[in-house]
C-alpha cells in the first residue's frame, strides 16, 4: 500500500531563497580563519602580521620572509 508524501504547510516554498537576506556588513572585520598567523614550529598565534620570525621562538615565517 503507497501512501502519499504529506504536502508542505500552506505558504511554504521549497527551495527558494529568502526573499530579503540582510546585507554584508562594509566592514566584516577579521578573517574566521587565523591559521595564516600561527607559528610552524612552536604554535604561536602572531598578532603582529609584519613580524619575519616568531616572538616565541624564533622560527622564521616562510610566509612573510
Amino acid at each position: 500500500m503507497d501512501t502519499p508524501a504529506p504536502n508542505p504547510p500552506a505558504g511554504a516554498a521549497m527551495d527558494t531563497p529568502a526573499p530579503n537576506p540582510p546585507a554584508e556588513p562594509a566592514d566584516a572585520g577579521e578573517p574566521a580563519c587565523l591559521l595564516h598567523l600561527v607559528c610552524d614550529a612552536c604554535g604561536y598565534l602572531d598578532p603582529d602580521r609584519g613580524a619575519r620570525d616568531c616572538p616565541r621562538c624564533g622560527a622564521p615565517s616562510p610566509d612573510r620572509a
